[in-house]
């Protein structure tokens, strides 16, 4: 019966007799000429060795497009992998190290340095884990040592993944258990007090093989050049393949994390003494938050998936998950409030945050948010590829359906001294707090680090939120000699409810002050969505393609206009993209080009009337360029350039443009293999100017900035190559910039890291 030529490559790989070729095709440059990939070997062999790049700068294969393996030459996508050795070469400590390397892809609001988020064509990125989504607080950060590699589709995927932003995704592939024996342990270390310990353990069970295992261990104590930075890390993560038979394969994982780690908002955008402009507040590696501003969190995530082969043309698999979240934090808040700013309404001074005409003079006020959080989500999905005929057209179907369940609670606190102007006045008039504005400080001859935790927190309130989403969609891809043609359609149907539960003894003090606070309990409209898309890849020839392709997405806005009466519409994005996919010099150099045109409508922001909204669209458009380059057969190259002209439309007079999106980003790393025991490799990446908050009288600017980084490793042959050192310097000139803004009226910026020199060494058996 009928299989591609995939499906072939794949079933031919897993022969035994076959395991060690496979290998030998992972090992080899990604970069084999046409010719050194053609030489001696089979059509099926070729794409064998296509499959094995799997463990090499770059790949052509990605999971995420056909949510399974798909030859993305053959895909009218724009898709960009990431695979473990650039990670490696490059010493990537976190998500953002690693997708630096895709064009038009943005550090965004990291929430004190403690989850992944990114910009994506100037939109907001889904973050999603071996093809499952990661909703709200569950969103941690990536764990490197754990990802086989990192997928980064551009423009909406609603068909295949749901309700998302119209930007794109980034997919994170985790390591899973692998025929052949191979096991490694790691230690970095870095200048600034990093301390990281590894293990990757991997193969076969039983003496058939046809139980494997794998086992990723990560030990964190460490430092950054921050003060008051110290963080802890236990990560482990078991996963066991039983082959069944020869058609059917049951997997099992397992993934705990538990982290302790720094809250850190950065620095301050203020005005300048004179009022005429803005600065930054240069605190180098002190916290203006203080030394207690931390969060600690717990993770347990389950796994299960059922790959079986019905038969020759028709596949299933079934996959579950369940996402355990526990964290509780201490958050430290700060702004800048300047005596201009300050009031005293009710007879008792407050610290209100200085507007974009109150200019500077030292002082900065905190507060305290506590929180201690769970969340559950489940997830189950059920997918079914199907290959077939009908005449001349070849295709590869994908029918499934997908059902999740999230549920989270939060009990929020606060502190009665270091307190939020919001409860100031219930501080003073119930709790009889004598200065409700202990945590102001003068930047000019205080140090934050020496403040003590204040020790009056109280129970403020709490509030749930549970969503269920529920859906069926297909995508067929569609082969006809030289053109192919893909075609999909997604139904969602999506509600949530929210409530909200004071504390009894905070809703009695507000009742004493005149104020009431109400219980609340709302349910979303059930909402009901059609996504579709369809696009097209011409192949001119061997060398270039041509696509096209139209797609939109739908997410939730799960947000009610309490002054409207009304549940804010979701957002409904649209995306035109047309670009080339070639393959020149002998398949040396390899690049994807594309020009897109993006649509966001009902993008929802807080209106200045108290539980308000403003509801305008998003408009981006742009030019990208990915690819890389073998200039010899030692010397590789991967580049990536992108432009970004993003802007809201009918948006309110006072807002100006979307945040943390330059007009241009560029990288480039090169790596130079001198002998079969040493390596270097060194890169540059910029990042331009950026809008540092979206309303209009904030029109602070995060500078453009260019970082350059080097790394040397060394694999002594009187270790028959499995000890491998490497010593790494990331922005080698010690340049100071800003990653990011938090985009909020209290101004905080991020701080890039300076200057850093690390050292790994790493032992394969």
């Amino acid at each position: 019966m009928l299989k591609s030529k995939l499906a072939k490559a794949i079933s031919f790989s897993l022969k035994p007799q076959y395991l060690m070729m496979t290998l030998l095709a992972t090992s080899t440059s990604v970069f084999s000429s046409e010719q050194d990939v053609n030489k001696g070997v089979t059509e099926d062999v070729q794409v064998t060795r296509v499959v094995g790049i799997k463990q090499t700068l770059t790949s052509n294969i990605a999971q995420s497009t056909m949510r399974s393996e798909a030859d993305l030459s053959s895909v009218p996508r724009s898709v960009q992998v990431i695979n473990s050795e650039v990670m490696e070469q490059q010493a990537a400590s976190d998500l953002s190290d690693v997708v630096q390397n895709v064009s038009n892809v943005t550090e965004h609001n990291n929430f004190g340095g403690t989850r992944d988020l990114f910009k994506i064509r100037g939109f907001e990125a889904n973050v999603y884990e071996d093809g499952t989504r990661v909703y709200g607080v569950a969103q941690d950060k990536a764990v490197i040592e754990d990802l086989e590699s990192v997928e980064v589709v551009k423009g909406p995927e609603s068909v295949l993944y749901g309700n998302m932003s119209p930007g794109g995704l980034i997919n994170l592939i985790s390591k899973r258990p692998t025929p052949i024996a191979q096991n490694q342990v790691k230690v970095t270390m870095d200048e600034h007090g990093k301390q990281r310990l590894s293990v990757d353990f991997s193969g076969p069970a039983n003496d058939d093989g046809t139980v494997l295992y794998r086992l990723v261990g990560v030990f964190d104590d460490s430092e950054s050049w921050r003060d008051a930075s110290d963080s802890k890390q236990v990560f482990i993560a078991p996963s066991l393949s039983w082959l069944v038979t020869d058609d059917t394969t049951l997997t099992f994982s397992y993934k705990y994390n538990k982290e302790e780690l720094p809250f850190d908002r950065g620095t301050l955008a203020v005005r300048n003494s004179s009022n005429t402009g803005w600065e930054f507040l240069d605190i180098d590696e002190k916290r203006l938050g203080t030394d207690f501003s931390r969060q600690e969190r717990e993770v347990h995530k389950f796994g299960f998936d059922i790959d079986h082969d019905i038969n020759d043309y028709w596949s299933m698999r079934f996959k579950a998950r369940n996402y355990e979240r526990k964290s509780s934090a201490e958050r430290v808040h700060f702004y800048a409030s300047s005596a201009a700013s300050q009031a005293s309404p009710y007879g008792f001074p407050m610290y209100f945050e200085d507007q974009y005409k109150k200019a500077f003079d030292g002082t900065i006020n905190r507060y305290i948010n506590g929180s201690e959080q769970s969340s559950n989500t489940q997830l189950y999905s059920w997918e079914n590829n199907i290959e077939f005929y009908t005449g001349a057209l070849e295709h590869r179907t994908i029918i499934g359906t997908d059902y999740t369940y999230y549920k989270e609670k939060e009990d929020q606190s606060a502190s009665a001294s270091w307190s939020k102007n919001d409860f100031a006045p219930y501080s003073k008039g119930v709790l009889r707090t004598p200065n409700t504005g202990s945590g102001v400080f003068d930047y000019y001859s205080d140090d934050p680090s020496q403040a003590s935790h204040p020790n009056d927190m109280y129970d403020v309130r709490q509030t749930e939120t549970e969503l269920t989403e529920y859906s069926v969609f297909v995508q067929d891809l569609i082969e006809y000699n030289n053109w192919n043609f893909v075609l999909g359609a997604r139904y969602d149907v999506f509600e949530a409810e929210y409530a909200e539960t004071w504390d009894p003894t905070v809703q009695q003090g507000a009742q004493a002050l005149g104020q009431t606070l109400k219980n609340t309990t709302s349910k979303s409209p059930k909402e009901k969505n059609i996504s579709v898309q369809a696009g097209a890849l011409y192949k001119l020839n061997r060398q270039v393609s041509l696509f096209g392709n139209f797609t939109d997405s739908y997410l939730p806005n799960q947000k009610f206009d309490s002054v409207a009466n009304e549940w804010v519409e979701a957002q409904n994005g649209r995306q035109f993209e047309v670009g080339s996919k070639l393959s020149l010099l002998g398949h040396r150099l390899n690049f994807t080009a594309t020009v897109y045109h993006t649509e966001l409508k009902n993008v929802a922001y807080a209106g200045d009337i108290t539980g308000s909204y403003d509801v305008y669209k998003q408009q981006s458009q742009g030019f990208e360029l990915d690819g890389d380059y073998t200039i010899t057969d030692d010397l590789t190259a991967l580049f990536s350039y992108g432009y970004t002209d993003v802007e809201f439309i009918d948006a309110p007079d006072d807002i100006s443009e979307p945040v943390n999106v330059p007009k241009n980003n560029a990288s480039l790393w090169l790596t130079y293999q001198a002998s079969h025991e040493w390596g270097i490799g060194s890169g540059v990446r910029y990042v331009g100017d950026r809008a540092g908050n979206r309303r209009l009288e904030y029109d602070y600017t995060l500078d453009a900035y260019t970082l350059i980084d080097a790394a040397i490793w060394y694999a002594p042959d009187f270790a028959d190559n499995d000890l491998k050192l490497q010593l790494n310097v990331k922005n080698l000139f010690d340049e100071g910039y800003y990653t990011a803004s938090s985009d909020s009226s209290q101004n905080a910026v991020y701080l890039g890291s300076p200057r850093t020199i690390s050292l790994s060494a790493a032992y394969n058996f």
